[in-house]
C-alpha cells in the first residue's frame, strides 16, 4: 500500500513503499498532496495542458497482492498477460478510457539526440546525467506559493511525472521531458497516454526478465485496468455521476491475501475476463476517444489497401482474369455468346476452348505460387518482428545496466 506523505517533504520520495514482494516510488498521496495546495488560477492553467482531469483523481491504495500476481503473468514476448483462459494485452483505448490522456499525436520519445538545453540546467540536470530529483521538484513547487506562471506549470508537471505518471526506481525524472513541456501552449498536442502505456510495459518487462525490486510506471493505471478487464479483487463501483475517466468510478481497493488472489487467478473463468472494453454512448463523444477511433479506422483502411496492393497485387489480377475466362467458357459451352463472338469463334471453337482452358490452368498455378510466396514472406516478417523485439529488450537491458553502474558510482 502506498504510504501517505509524512511531515517531511523528503519522506514521500526517498522512502520507497513496499508493494508485495517489490517496491515502488509511485506515490499517489504525494501527488494529491500538491493538488490540494493548488489555487483556482493554478488549476485552470493546468487544465489547459491536457492533464487537468488528473487533478480530480480520488485517493486509491494499491492492491499489493493483485499487482504482484498480475506482473507474474506478464509475457515479454507476447507483450500480454497469460491467464488460464487465454491472453490479454494493454492497449491505447485502455489508457484513454482510464486516465483520459491523449493517445494520438506526436510521440514522446526520450532519445539521446534531444539537445541538452538551458532549461535542463536550470532544473539541476547535467549533460552526462540528465536526471532531476523529485525532492528538488517538490521543494521548488513549495516555493511558488500562490504564484501561477509557466515555470510553475512546468514544475508541477515534472513532479506529476516523477510521482504518478512516469515514476522510476531512483526518485528522479528524465530531464529530456522538459523539451516536450517547455512550450506550455503546445503540451496537450503530444501523445502522453501512449508514453505512459509504453513505460508501464517497459517496467513489466524489467520485472519479468530481471526480477527488479523497484517497479516504476503508473501502477494506478495498471490496477484500474485489472478492475476493468478481470473480475478479481474488484472494489465496489462508486455510483457517482462522474464516471469518466474510468479511474473515477471505482471505490478504494480492499485488501486481499496473496493466497486469495492466487486462488482466484487459478480458477478464473472466461466470463470473468473482458478482452476489449465497450464504449458507452457518452464516451464515444469524448474528443480523445473520437480521435482514437478515427485513427484506428484510418489505420485499418490503410492496412487493407496495403495488403491488397502490395502483398499480392498479381494475385488479384490473375483471379479476376480467371473468373473472366471461366465466364467465357461457360457462355461458350451454353451457346450464350453474342453474335459477334459467334462469328469470330465459329470456325475453330474446339481450339479456342482448349486455349482458354490452358490459360486458366496456367493462371491458377501462378496464383498458387504467389500465395505460397506470400505465406513465406509473412513468416519472414514475423521472424523480423521477433528479432526486433529481442534487440529492443537487449537494448533495454544494456541501458538498465549502465544506469545501475552510474547509480553505484553516485553512491560511492
Amino acid at each position: 500500500m502506498v504510504k501517505a506523505a509524512g511531515k517531511s517533504s523528503i519522506g514521500a520520495t526517498n522512502s520507497p513503499d513496499e508493494i508485495g514482494s517489490f517496491s515502488t516510488r509511485f506515490s499517489l498521496p504525494s501527488f494529491l498532496k500538491q493538488v490540494k495546495r493548488l489555487t483556482d488560477h493554478q488549476s485552470e492553467a493546468l487544465q489547459k495542458t491536457g492533464f487537468g482531469n488528473l487533478l480530480s483523481i480520488p485517493n486509491q491504495r494499491l492492491n499489493k497482492s493483485l499487482l504482484d500476481e498480475l506482473m507474474r503473468r506478464w509475457d515479454t514476448n507476447k507483450q500480454a498477460f497469460v491467464l488460464p483462459r487465454g491472453e490479454i494485452s494493454l492497449n491505447l483505448m485502455d489508457i484513454a478510457l482510464i486516465l483520459r490522456l491523449r493517445v494520438v499525436g506526436p510521440p514522446v520519445s526520450l532519445v539521446n539526440s534531444i539537445p541538452f538545453g538551458d532549461l535542463e540546467r536550470d532544473y539541476g540536470a547535467v549533460i552526462w546525467k540528465r536526471k532531476i530529483t523529485v525532492t528538488s521538484l517538490e521543494s521548488k513547487l513549495n516555493s511558488f506559493g500562490d504564484l501561477c506562471s509557466d515555470e510553475f506549470v512546468i514544475t508541477f508537471l515534472m513532479y506529476t511525472f516523477g510521482t504518478f505518471l512516469f515514476p522510476n526506481a531512483n526518485g528522479t525524472v528524465d530531464s529530456r521531458l522538459l523539451s516536450y513541456i517547455q512550450d506550455v501552449d503546445n503540451i496537450r498536442r503530444f501523445s502522453w497516454g501512449e508514453a505512459v502505456l509504453k513505460d508501464v510495459c517497459n517496467w513489466l518487462d524489467q520485472r519479468k526478465m530481471k526480477s527488479v525490486k523497484y517497479v516504476g510506471g503508473c501502477l494506478l493505471f495498471l490496477q484500474i485496468w485489472s478492475f476493468e478487464h478481470i473480475d478479481i479483487a474488484r472494489p465496489a463501483l462508486l455510483g457517482s455521476s462522474v464516471s469518466f475517466p474510468r479511474v473515477f468510478k471505482w471505490d478504494k481497493s480492499k485488501l486481499h491475501s496473496k493466497q486469495q488472489i492466487m486462488s482466484q487467478f487459478k480458477s478464473l473463468h472466461n466470463d470473468q475476463v473482458t478482452q476489449e472494453l465497450q464504449l458507452t454512448s457518452w464516451e464515444s463523444e469524448i474528443d480523445i476517444i473520437k480521435e482514437l477511433l478515427e485513427a484506428q479506422s484510418n489505420e485499418k483502411e490503410h492496412s487493407e489497401v496495403e495488403n491488397s496492393c502490395v502483398n499480392s497485387p498479381i494475385v488479384i489480377d490473375c483471379e479476376s482474369e480467371v473468373d473472366t475466362i471461366k465466364e467465357l467458357l461457360e457462355a461458350h459451352s451454353n451457346g450464350k455468346e453474342h453474335s459477334e463472338a459467334e462469328n469470330s469463334c465459329v470456325n475453330s471453337p474446339i481450339v479456342i476452348e482448349k486455349d482458354l482452358r490452358r490459360r486458366v490452368k496456367m493462371l491458377e498455378e501462378k496464383i498458387m505460387e504467389l500465395q505460397k510466396e506470400n505465406v513465406e514472406l509473412m513468416g519472414e516478417n514475423d521472424e523480423l518482428r521477433k528479432d526486433n523485439k529481442l534487440l529492443r529488450l537487449s537494448s533495454d537491458n544494456l541501458v538498465f545496466r549502465l544506469e545501475k553502474l552510474l547509480l553505484d558510482e553516485d553512491h560511492c
